[in-house]
């Protein structure tokens, strides 16, 4: 998972980050809109670890025009594939392609760390992928299913109340169907995702005690739960 350690916050005085305005404290704010941008790529990172122990694709185009020289099987396209690619041309672009080569199913797939979003968000995205599915269906010699991944939802209900209900329930995977449907370990990711989780917390605690206000705040709370 991403480090806090590693993220960039915003210190600047002309323009403070929301969280400095909230606490009135641009440490502390800098310290939380460092967070917010390791949530992000946190979820960045996710996308990669899926790739990353899929069956990936080497060479889209290659790939595409000798489809009848492959054995069955999932092979996985990047979203920067398909945007290098001289074969299909669209201006949309899922996270990843699934070709199912023996149903010769192509699912396009958005892959979510979260599991709520605002109508509008869900709506675009909904757009997005179906749009996708219009222009390269006349390409590419596969049947389209549109697929939301909300990997770390418990039961596709949740994605569907999470996406504002924009999305029929069988274009929904939670991230251990995504893997089953891939091929691949759910636990290696979860493994993967977790292992840097006590160093964020402590990294955390370290950074919130170098903030003078907040350290001040802390040895007085201390001192009221021990009276």
């Amino acid at each position: 998972m991403a480090l806090i350690r590693n993220a960039k916050g915003r210190r600047s005085e002309q323009s403070p980050s929301g969280y400095s305005r909230l606490f009135g404290d641009s440490e502390l704010g800098n310290l939380l809109s460092r967070v917010q941008g390791t949530v992000i790529s946190a979820g960045n990172e996710l996308e990669k670890l899926i790739i990353e122990h899929s069956n990936r694709i080497d060479d889209f185009d290659k790939f595409i025009t000798n489809l009848d020289d492959r054995q069955p099987g999932i092979f996985v396209a990047t979203k920067r594939q398909v945007k290098a690619s001289k074969i299909i041309k669209t201006h949309f672009e899922p996270d990843l392609l699934a070709f199912d080569l023996q149903m010769r199913v192509c699912y396009v797939i958005e892959v979510k760390d979260g599991d709520t979003f605002d109508t509008k968000k869900s709506e675009g995205e909904r757009t997005t992928l179906h749009n996708f599915v219009t222009e390269v269906s006349p390409i590419l010699p596969f049947s389209f299913r549109v697929r939301v991944c909300s990997f770390n939802a418990r039961e596709r209900k949740e994605i569907y109340d999470g996406l504002k209900h924009r999305f029929l329930m069988d274009e929904l995977l939670t991230g251990q169907e995504l893997c089953e449907l891939l091929g691949i370990n759910y636990e290696e990711i979860i493994a993967a995702r977790s292992c840097d989780r006590a160093e964020n917390l402590a990294y955390f605690v370290d950074e919130l005690l170098k903030i003078p206000g907040v350290q001040a705040e802390i040895r007085e709370r201390i001192k009221t739960h021990e009276a």
